[in-house]
């Protein structure tokens, strides 16, 4: 068996001996699935596979190089008969592989899902409590719980990565509901086992939950009375909090209808898709100094956000290739199951089946899958 010299940092077996950064490059060449199994091999192996960023870079950048339109990963979130969920290309009614339970609050259709750079994050605004899930190990780590000052309050999480630091982050900005106040944590993987409190921006703002985390920054927005929605920025390094200056025409679509709008990382940059009944349009900050927007109208004559009925409002984010797309949020197996695209270059629109997602023939209404689309999904290996 291969072993790991901490003297000379190489790998031996037998009379055979090799450089650790040798094994390294080995590894990078296997595929993901046999790299998770082999973590069983050794300890030093599992500690490779599990933490060493050089080969973890490898895989998640092997990945991206898939081609820009390849189809998504869904998280169908299930609520009955208890509330779950699954991560998979493909829709099955009725899987019981890998499947992931999460306590289930008062309203079971409360969950809040954030995928950054191969984890997904589990939340509920009813409760504190957060959960962290890598589809490639299929590991699953609950976040211990806020120590809030009362239970009474609403939370609102976000997730992101910084490249920088290499390090996932878990922002939690909880609303108390008796004092009408707020508190902000911040919870980081792999250094720690507990919540630090965080300076904050703004006590008479309240997050929605849309976000999106591009190059280590989490951007939200927010609503601020009497009657205004802003956006927010929160660095990941830094641990701080900025207000984002956006131009007057989309602070006002922002406020128009705030279930509408969607902030998406578009070809790197932030991007805000409003939808109203006059128009759809894409909002581009062009540079995040600056903080310079500029604004596109998209022609889509029949708004084909409507063909998936009252299931989905407006658009749910962008591709890495830059287009646009809906997905049908609410299932409920009364028709087939569609991802809707949309490419501004070319003013064309395409739907793709979701393989499983066929209409239920008894015409019974069933429950309700939530479902959440991810397209930049890649492998990471990193342990949890």
């Amino acid at each position: 068996m291969l072993s790991v010299c901490k003297r000379t940092r190489k790998t031996v077996t037998g009379d055979l001996c090799l450089p650790l950064d040798i094994i390294v490059e080995i590894l990078k060449k296997l595929p993901t699935k046999s790299l998770v199994r082999f973590r069983s091999v050794s300890k030093q192996w599992s500690t490779i596979i599990s933490s060493d960023r050089d080969l973890i870079e490898s895989i998640v950048t092997r990945s991206l190089r898939h081609p820009p339109l390849k189809l998504p990963v869904f998280i169908f979130h299930h609520c009955v008969p208890e509330t779950f969920f699954t991560v998979s290309p493909v829709f099955s009614p009725t899987t019981t592989d890998h499947v992931v339970t999460i306590p289930r609050p008062s309203r079971p259709c409360t969950f809040h899902y954030q995928y950054s750079r191969g984890l997904i994050c589990c939340s509920s605004f009813e409760s504190h409590l957060v959960t962290i899930y890598n589809p490639t190990t299929r590991q699953v780590f609950p976040l211990p719980e806020i120590q809030a000052p009362t239970r009474s309050g609403l939370s609102s999480c976000f997730f992101g990565y910084d490249p920088i630091t290499n390090q996932y982050k878990v922002l939690s900005i909880i609303f108390d509901c008796d004092e009408r106040k707020q508190t902000y944590h911040v919870f980081t993987l792999g250094c720690q086992q507990s919540w630090r409190k965080v300076k904050g921006i703004d006590e008479d703002s309240y997050p929605n939950d849309y976000s999106v985390c591009i190059d280590g920054t989490i951007y939200y927005s927010a609503y601020r009375k009497p009657r205004e929605t802003i956006l927010l920025s929160f660095d990941l390094r830094s641990e701080r909090f900025d207000r984002v200056l956006v131009p007057e025409a989309l602070s006002k679509a922002l406020l128009a209808r705030i279930n509408h709008q969607r902030l998406v990382n578009h070809l790197g940059k932030l991007g805000c898709i409003c939808c109203n009944d006059g128009d759809t349009s894409i909002w581009i900050m062009d540079d995040a100094k600056k903080q310079e927007w500029s604004r596109t109208i998209l022609c889509l004559p029949n708004y084909p956000v409507k063909l998936l009925g009252a299931d989905v409002d407006t658009f749910s984010g962008a591709t890495p290739a830059g287009e646009i797309y809906a997905t049908q949020c609410n299932y409920f197996f009364d028709k087939s199951l569609y991802v809707y695209y949309y490419d501004m270059n070319q003013n064309s629109f395409r739907r793709v089946h979701i393989e499983g997602g066929v209409r239920d023939k008894t015409k019974k209404r069933r429950y309700c899958v939530e479902v959440f689309a991810i397209h930049d999904h890649v492998e990471n290996t990193m342990s949890l």
